[in-house]
């Protein structure tokens, strides 16, 4: 008899750890949004000062506004995201390479917020596009997965959409 009370507790259990590991989202959603630099937002870490190129090791933090974003129309604010920056390798004395560096960066939007993380090769020299995987969430977006493609665009805008799965 204890036995069977014993297995009746581990299929609890794990029923109760795969309810809380599933998503919030039911369906596929996908959705673009214009992230746009805040003045004074970049802010560098540790030793790195912005007195020269970045090197590996150098970290950089910011803040962005965000914004709908319907293709070429900015529309209302929506939210912001958190990014820290931390170089594997640098630009060389004079920007003259691509540097490599990961991105962690945390969406925060009404109901909730977005995980994203991974590495990217940054053009010192013009736009940059990535792709980056969504590693979870909270609240509206609890336990969410998927991808962000994010998109330099000119004047320290970004597009960034979101491809969200449940």
């Amino acid at each position: 008899m204890r036995r069977y009370g014993v297995v009746f507790l581990l299929v609890l259990l794990s029923v109760a750890v795969w309810a809380s590991a599933a998503s919030a989202i039911k369906s596929p959603l996908t959705f673009s949004l214009l992230e746009q630099g805040t003045p004074n937002s970049d802010q560098p870490l540790g030793d790195f000062t912005f007195d020269r190129p970045p090197v590996g090791g150098d970290r950089i933090a910011f803040t962005n506004e965000l914004y709908r974003w319907k293709g070429t129309k900015k529309g209302a604010k929506v939210g912001r995201d958190q990014v820290i920056i931390t170089f594997v390798t640098g630009f060389g004395a004079n920007f003259s390479k691509k540097a490599t560096a990961l991105f962690s960066a945390q969406v925060f939007l009404p109901g909730g917020t977005i995980f994203a993380e991974g590495y990217g090769r940054v053009n010192p020299n013009g736009p940059s596009r990535y792709t980056f995987p969504i590693l979870g969430g909270t609240g509206t977006y609890a336990n969410v997965r998927g991808y962000v493609n994010v998109h330099d665009l000119r004047d320290d805008r970004t597009n960034i959409q979101f491809h969200l799965l449940p």
